[in-house]
């Protein structure tokens, strides 16, 4: 019985990660793109030439940089509970 339950376990756990792999790494992440820039907008004007030089992805969240001329700012997107609910972006 507590093999069973170990097993079950366990198989949980993979299924979880492998969806947190896929979601954050090999999924489209146009949404995600969209929302980080936004956030980044919020603490730089967007009217200003700028663009994405930097991207991260791993299986719990991403990380992207933008550069305008005179600044550069990291923003890092991840869904609240790490497998499930709404993305959120802050500036670092």
């Amino acid at each position: 019985m507590k093999r069973r339950i170990r097993n079950g376990l366990g198989y949980v756990l993979l299924a979880v990660s492998l969806w947190m792999v896929y979601d954050n790494v090999f999924s489209d992440d146009a949404s995600i793109r969209a929302l980080a820039e936004k956030a980044a907008c919020a603490k730089k004007k967007c009217e200003e030439q700028h663009g994405m030089t930097k991207e991260q992805r791993t299986p719990w969240d991403q990380s992207l940089e933008y550069t305008w001329r005179d600044a550069t700012l990291k923003v890092e997107c991840h869904r609240a509970f790490y497998v499930a609910g709404e993305r959120a972006c802050s500036v670092e």
